[in-house]
Parts: C-alpha cells; structure tokens; sequence
C-alpha cells in the first residue's frame, strides 16, 4: 500500500527508518551560510532589533519588497508558493507535490537570488527514502543560512498524524532534522503547536521555535473562525512557558494563524511577550489581494468615470444648444465647464469676447444653470448718453421736478437677475456705481442720498477688440471684481470644429424649421470659410448662411461663397489657407484623430484619408 503526504514522494506504511551517523566532512557553503555559521540562530536575534519579523513566502518578488519593508529574515515555504499560485496555505500538506524539489526550485532560482536576508528552507520529512543528512549538505550547498520543520505534522489532523508517527516519520522526524542541521551551522527554527511539543523540541536543544496552531484559508472565508485572538494569546502564553521553562533563552515566535493585521499582533505582543512574529497569508497573499482589487477597481473605475464624464458632457452640451449655444469644439467645451462652474455661485458674472462671439447666449446660460432661474432675468441695454436717461433705469432716480422717486431694475429685480449688456458703454460714474453695487450690496439713486439695497445678481457682458483685453474697457476697480469669475468666448477662427454644427444651426434658425435640409458644402467651400477672418464671428456666419439658404441649390461651392466672403472696405482681408494647410489645422485642432478631424472639416473619413495620403502630410 502507497499513500503520500505533503506533496513528498512514496510512503509506504510500515516502513523502517535507518539513520545514519551525522556526515561531519566539510562541506562547500553560500555566503548567506558562512556569514552565520557558528553564531546560532539565538546571537542572530541578540543581534537583531528587540523584535523580528520573518517572511515565510513563495516569490522572489515577495522577498525583495519583504527585505525593503524591513523584514529580518527569509522562509522559503512550499504554502508561500502556493498562495502566490493562487492556492492557499493548507495545500502545503497535501500530496500534490515533492514538496523538498518543489521549494528548492523556487527557493534557489528566486528567492535566494532576490534578498541579502538570511534564508530559511521549509524541509518536508515525510518522505521515508529521503537522505536527511545528504539533503541538508545540498541545502548548505546552495546557500540556504537555515531550515525549518515546513510542512509539519502538526498541522496533519490526529488520525493521519498517528499513521505516519507509526512510520517513524512524525515529529521526532521533524526534530531529527533540524538537530542535525544545527551540528551543520545552520540556524533553525521548529514549528511548534502544543506545549508537548515545544517541550520536545527544546530539549532536543532548538533554540526558537515558532508557535503555529493553524493554516490560513483562502481570503473569501477569512481566518480560521476556530481560534479567536484571545485564545491564540492563550494558548501561546502556555506554549512559550513550557518552552522557556526549559531553556530560559529559547527565543519563541508566533508563526500567521488568525492574525492579518499589525494591531492584532500588537494585541497579542502585550499579553505573551514573543520576540518576533512570521507571517504568511499576511505578509503576501492578504496584501496582494487587497491591493490587485483597489488597483483593479481603481482602473475599472475610471472606465465608469470616463462613461459619467461623456454623459454629463453630453448633457452639457444639450443644456447649451437649447439656448443656442453649439459646442463641439474643446475650447467651447471648455466655455460650458466654466459657466456651469460659475452659475452654481452667487456671485456677479462677467461674459466678454469679440463683437459677435455668442455673449448674450452666454450670459442666459449662466442665469439658466443658476438657482435663480424660476425668475426670469431682466435685460438692460447699456448704452452712453445722458445719465439720468442711462442710469435712471438702473440704478433709479430722485425726479426733483415731480418729487418722485423712479424705481431702479435692480430693485424690481432682488429677488432674480439682471443682464447687462455691453456693461463696456457705461460711463465712468456708471462703472463706479457699478463697483460700489457689487462690492456692498448697496446703491444710490442718481440725485438721492438714501442707500438703496438689493440681492439681484449680476450678470454682464463687455465688448473688446480682436487681441485686446478688459483693461482696455472697463476701470481697474470694477475689472477686479470680475476677475476669477469671467467667462472669456473664442472668436470664430479659433473654433472652427463648430463651422459645420453652427452651418446647421443657423440653417435651420433661418427656415424656421427643425427638419430644413442640410446646405451641403463642398471642399473649396470649407476652405473658404476655414481661411475667413471673420471679424464679425458668429453674426456674420449666420448671415452668411441667410443668404445661402435663399439660393435655389443647397449645394455650396467655394464659387457661391466667395462674393458673400468678400471682406468689406477698409479690413485687412485674412491670408487664404492651401488645401494641405487647411487638413493640417483640422489635425491639429483634433490632436490627430482623423474621425474627429473629418467630421470638423466636413468630409467623409474616406475622403480625407485619400487627402492626407494625396497631399503626403504624415509622411
């Protein structure tokens, strides 16, 4: 009859165990090995900190970021291997391996190669026909620094735990092992579980055991719910008396079991008093698995972020083209994150750009994010002129002929907004009273004394040349109350992915109808419209498209559009762009996404492949 156990080999029950005298022929050892030798496991630790922390793993990766933590020594353990498989600690014990070969594949190739630790190899003794002594000179050899009883019979349930002690191949097997390793130089460490066999193993004159009463399972069923953490200290309280009772210096360590967490252990630490802790399960596969899923989900999670991003961006984008603002170029898009930003607060709002540049629509769009927008917003016209005919209507006035007070819009409107557009025209006193509004909430009456109050927001718009700035408009004090919350719009040229939408817009504003056919426009067209100053930005493209959709044919050549292009007297007319410069733009403007590209130029993806590869512009 055969059976095997702990992944070792043939057991054949019944079988006699010959020992063999020690081999004191001296051997070839390792570095990690002739830096220990002599010194003993016990001046390792009276050499190390007051408390050590052991690795007991399976990957050459595991041992450098162990060594880089702070660890202060190695155990190279068939479970360690077996956890970074995908497996879990209790197949340590099953037959499913040669557990020696196994962790020497490992151990040697990775792990020995990976760390300047002192390492320890798990030896597995249930195999009857392995040489211990002949076993123990390769594993000195190779330049392991120690060994260790892993797997043990102490985590083999009784009834096959009593087969193999029969054999001759239980614990004092075990004990065996790590007495001859000892007489070899070797640092060991005997796993231990009673206080049976703490005793044994110190007597026999291990100097640290390592306290283990159980094998971690996989993380979805957690530790073993069979030994709680207060009976853990328990038991190990017990365990490393006995031990110590024996040998006042045997140093005893608590080896993984229930314990996953560093406070856990401090728990344990303050009622045993162990001078180190190996952890397993802990160390590698609790820390590997928490972090693959946070980095995991971390990753999955911007692909859902990604989606809600594009959603809310499309949302965006509908909310603007209700009003009449189309938004498909990056810099619009940008222009709708920003007024929904600053439509969310109470404060004033200043929208500016070119003569033209889609300001009014702006501005109901801020008071359409707003809170406040239940209300309609009040429009007023700034515009110069005599004050009490330009300012009366805001801020109100005293009528000294009549007596009579005129109210102000910005007291009729406290509880909503006002738009004000063009604020640029307001004279020099208007701009002031302007100020002295936004800054206290407060205002007078153009031939008043009393201060006026009023919670009505404002919402403006200024007017300034191509290149210029605000500075150029408006005085420095009411300039600075705007700064931060300004809304600056692009001209024209400097968002021509909007052309073919804004065609279709305001195609459809001129027929009146939401179904009016497409104007079609053709290559020489776009390049024509691609290569227009457009001073007057988006007031004179939909004049422009007023006029083409009063041609009888809807399709468009760069002949039709050229008279309606013609830049008026006195205008510095814009440089024509070539057909490959043109491409180029798009590509650019598009960060090289063709699709994108076409769509912005008007072509099909087809056509404009053919183009790029015709004109050679990626070569």
């Amino acid at each position: 009859m055969e059976r095997r156990y702990g992944g070792c080999t043939h057991l054949r029950v019944g079988a006699s165990l010959d020992v063999e005298p020690c081999n004191d022929a001296r051997l070839k050892r390792g570095t990690r090995t002739a830096e220990v030798k002599g010194a003993g496991i016990r001046q390792f630790f009276r050499n190390s900190r007051s408390f050590v922390l052991g690795a007991g793993i399976g990957s050459g990766m595991t041992a450098r970021a162990a060594e880089r933590a702070g660890a202060d020594f190695v155990l190279a353990l068939n479970a360690g291997r077996f956890r970074a498989m995908g497996g879990a600690s209790p197949a340590s014990i099953l037959p499913i391996r040669n557990s020696n070969e196994f962790v020497a594949s490992f151990g040697r190739t990775e792990i020995l190669a990976n760390t300047k630790l002192p390492v320890f190899f798990g030896a597995c003794t249930f195999d009857p026909e392995l040489d211990l002594d002949g076993w123990l000179d390769r594993i000195i050899k190779w330049g392991f620094a120690g060994v260790t009883n892993f797997p043990s019979v102490i985590h083999i349930d009784d009834e096959r735990r009593s087969l193999l002690e029969k054999c001759g191949l239980g614990y004092s097997r075990e004990i065996e092992l790590l007495v001859k390793a000892a007489k070899r130089g070797l640092m060991t460490i005997g796993y231990t579980r009673s206080q049976s066999e703490a005793r044994r193993m110190v007597e026999a004159g291990a100097e640290a055991i390592c306290i283990n009463f159980n094998l971690n399972r996989a993380v979805e069923s957690g530790s073993d719910p069979s030994i709680s953490l207060s009976e853990l200290a328990a038991r190990t309280n017990a365990v490393a008396r006995v031990a110590q009772s024996v040998n006042k210096s045997a140093i005893c360590l608590l080896g993984g079991g229930p314990i996953t967490k560093p406070d856990e252990l401090l728990d344990i630490c303050r009622e045993t008093g162990i001078q180190g802790f190996i952890g397993g399960s802990s160390l590698d596969r609790v820390p590997l698995e928490m972090s693959v899923l946070e980095v995991t989900s971390g990753f999955k999670t911007i692909h859902l972020l990604r989606e809600k991003v594009d959603l809310l961006e499309r949302q965006l984008q509908l909310s603007g083209f209700r009003h009449g603002v189309v938004a498909q170029s990056s810099a619009m898009k940008r222009i709708l994150e920003i007024t929904k930003r600053v439509a969310a607060t109470p404060s004033p709002v200043l929208i500016w750009g070119e003569a033209g540049s889609g300001k009014r629509r702006i501005a109901n769009l801020v008071h359409a994010f707003s809170d406040r927008r239940q209300a309609k917003a009040a429009l007023f016209h700034c515009r110069p002129g005599p004050a009490m005919d330009t300012l009366g209507p805001l801020f109100g006035a005293e009528r000294l002929e009549s007596g009579r007070r005129q109210l102000s819009l910005l007291e009729t409107s406290s509880d909503g907004a006002v738009v004000l557009l063009h604020v640029e025209q307001l004279s020099r006193d208007g701009q002031e009273r302007l100020a002295d509004y936004l800054e206290t909430g407060g205002f007078t009456p153009l031939n008043g004394v009393t201060v006026m109050r009023s919670h009505a927001r404002i919402i403006a718009t200024a007017t300034v040349e191509r290149g210029a700035g605000l500075e150029t408009v408006l005085c420095a004090r009411l300039l600075a109350l705007f700064t931060g919350l300004d809304v600056r719009l692009p001209s024209l040229p400097d968002r021509l992915e909007d052309l073919p939408q804004l065609i279709q817009h305001f195609t459809v504003e001129a027929k009146g109808d939401s179904s009016a056919q497409t104007l079609t426009i053709e290559n020489s067209a776009f390049l024509a419209l691609a290569g227009h100053g457009w001073p007057g930005n988006l007031r004179e493209l939909r004049q422009v498209v007023n006029q083409l959709v009063t041609l009888p044919s809807s399709h468009i050549t760069g002949e039709v559009l050229k008279p309606l292009l013609e830049a008026p007297s006195g205008a510095r007319p814009a440089a024509a762009l070539s057909e490959r410069d043109w491409i180029i733009e798009g590509l650019k403007r598009n960060r090289l996404h063709r699709g994108k590209t076409a769509r912005s130029l008007g072509l099909s993806r087809k056509t404009l492949y053919n183009k790029i590869k015709k004109l050679r512009i990626l070569d």
